[in-house]
């Protein structure tokens, strides 16, 4: 009877130390996961603030292009007028800058 409560001992302190060390383990793969989490937050917070730059950046250029291509046009209809009549309208639009 001794010998099966030493043996039942001897299993539970096996099974103790090996529940820390594999616990140990757990703990520090959970804080690597955690600071992997955290960089890649960041991550995503920089890109958003990227994101929304360059979004305001895209109006800019579209708002230009769309004054630009109002102004081809404008020039397109002069150029059609003058090759038409032969004369110049008095009104000419100006180049863009």
């Amino acid at each position: 009877m001794g010998k099966a409560i030493a043996g039942a001992m001897i299993v539970a302190i096996v099974a103790a130390i090996l529940f820390y060390l594999w616990s140990g383990r757990i703990g520090v793969a959970d804080d690597q996961m955690h600071q992997q989490i955290d960089g890649l937050n960041q991550q995503i917070s920089e890109l958003r603030d990227q994101n929304t730059q360059l979004k305001g950046q895209l109006a800019t250029v579209q708002s230009e292009e769309q004054n630009l291509a109002a102004r081809n046009d404008a020039l397109e209809k002069t150029i059609a007028a003058v090759k038409a009549t032969g004369k110049l309208p008095p009104n000419l639009p100006y180049p863009p800058k």
